[in-house]
């Protein structure tokens, strides 16, 4: 049992649900209706992206020795080579499933592993550019659903790409904001630390405005009818999340505190299943978007909840994150 609960940690719960949601609207859009196809999209994904957690706390295994020590890797619950052989095995079968939805799809699970591994190896301590690639990772996700429906064609798709991309980057920022202290002391060079919080907050907060207008457009060269209006009556919600979450993280008179930014990425993480499943509702119609996002934003906010600020910070009271 305590095996079990060690994984389910290193999974991240409350991220799962958007993931493999990413996946569905890219298949939704597409436009197919078949049920093999829309699962896969789901499936796919979520299996991967709990192998990129699993790779991810391989890589930061020295970071977390010094700056969570909580964690399931350095605090000696799971063994650093099991969870670099789960790392691989999600990621290997990912790349194998993906063979069955033809050549696009391989593809996509290549490029998706190799951000996945090119952001815990190398990029995620050099600024920007590891954001980046972290934010792409939900382009990826999309374009993924996308071939394996059938089509990678529309500029809706293009559009909500760049929107998906934008939309992961700033939250992977938002992300950094809680960990400045540990990243520092580990030789991190974020955007945080190199040119603090306001500029980070700045960079972020413009690319959710990218987000925010790619999505409209998105939304505005789609085919006229009910599923354009549910779209761009959700994406109004989305943007009002989105702007709470903002809010908590810049309203603060004195130094952001690593639970404060914890609070904002949280409210974003529930913001951004919702976003997924207006695409969802683009592609399918709002009755199953609403099926599928109720329930995952039950799931997400209660893992959240229950798992994360321990996962973050364990029982220690985290030091102020300094501008």
């Amino acid at each position: 049992m305590v095996t079990l609960v060690v994984h389910l940690r290193t999974w991240r719960p409350y991220t799962l649900w958007y993931i493999g949601l990413v996946g569905l609207a890219g298949a939704a859009l597409a436009g197919t209706g078949e049920w093999w196809r829309l699962a896969a999209a789901w499936a796919a994904p979520t299996v991967g992206w709990i192998g990129g957690h699993y790779l991810s706390d391989w890589f930061d295994r020295d970071l977390d020795a010094i700056a969570k020590p909580h964690r399931p890797i350095p605090s000696g619950m799971l063994p650093a080579r099991t969870a670099l052989a789960c790392g691989i095995g999600c990621l290997t079968a990912v790349v194998v499933l993906s063979i069955a939805g033809g050549w696009r799809t391989l593809a996509v699970a290549v490029a998706a592993a190799a951000a996945i591994v090119s952001y815990g190896y190398v990029l995620k301590a050099r600024g920007i550019a590891g954001n980046l690639v972290r934010g792409l990772l939900g382009a990826l996700t999309l374009l993924y659903g996308a071939a394996l429906g059938g089509s990678l064609s529309g500029w809706p798709l293009a559009l909500l790409t760049a929107a998906f991309w934008a939309h992961d980057t700033a939250s992977n920022l938002v992300g950094t904001l809680r960990d400045i202290d540990g990243d520092r002391a580990g030789g991190y060079r974020t955007v945080p630390v190199q040119f603090g919080i306001r500029a980070a907050f700045t960079i972020a907060v413009a690319l959710y405005a990218v987000t925010v207008a790619a999505a409209l457009a998105a939304g505005l060269a789609a085919d006229p009818g009910p599923r354009q209006s549910a779209f761009l009556s959700g994406l109004v919600l989305t943007a009002l999340a989105g702007a709470a979450a903002f809010t908590v993280a810049g309203r603060r008179r004195h130094p952001l505190t690593a639970r404060a930014a914890l609070r904002a990425h949280e409210i974003l993480v529930l913001e951004r299943v919702w976003f997924a499943a207006t695409v969802v509702a683009l592609g399918l119609g709002i009755v199953p978007a609403l099926i599928a996002v109720i329930p995952l934003l039950m799931l997400t906010w209660w893992t959240q909840g229950v798992m994360r600020s321990g996962y973050e910070f364990g029982t220690r009271a985290p030091a102020p994150a300094h501008r």
